[in-house]
């Protein structure tokens, strides 16, 4: 280890040797005058390239964030069901979907609003008979299954994409 150590210095001492040698050929006033140059462009580039750009790119994520909070918060207000029988009968329509499919075990791999009233899901590897509770759920609430393309699928279960409207 040590081998390598002293390997590396010197080659170091090697590559500064020909600065070492003008630095020392400098006048003390020359040498005092470049390492202040030298400090003040190290202050430069410290505060113009690495503090102010991060100091800049905290400030724009921070932004986003706030921002992807806000449509978030936007997002669950117009989507979450105000509560118990007030959700089906007032709730949006997009909400009860959503709701409703995961308090059947269904995932929606796709959900896409079409107006205030009438909405599309997709279902992949679905389980027909939940789908069917689901469907017959959803009928009880005042929501009509306008159209319906289900595919059985060789490994068991069903593909759906399912137009509601209420």
């Amino acid at each position: 280890m040590k081998a390598v150590f002293a390997g590396l210095k010197q080659g170091w001492d090697e590559a500064i040797a020909p600065w070492r040698q003008r630095w020392l050929a400098m006048e003390p006033r020359e040498q005092r005058a470049l390492g202040i140059g030298g400090a003040a462009a190290l202050l430069l580039f410290l505060v113009y390239g690495l503090w102010m750009p991060s100091h800049r790119a905290a400030a724009n994520a921070e932004k986003q964030f706030d921002r992807n909070r806000a449509l978030l918060l936007e997002l669950q207000s117009r989507t979450a069901p105000s509560g118990g029988g007030a959700a089906a009968a007032g709730g949006s329509l997009l909400g009860l979907a959503s709701s409703s499919a995961g308090a059947s075990n269904l995932v929606l791999s796709r959900i896409e609003p079409e107006g205030d009233a009438r909405v599309r899901v997709w279902l992949d590897k679905a389980d027909f008979n939940r789908v069917a509770a689901w469907l017959a759920t959803l009928s009880q609430q005042g929501i009509r299954l306008d159209e319906a393309q289900i595919e059985r699928l060789a490994e068991g279960g069903v593909s759906a994409r399912l137009a509601l409207s209420r």
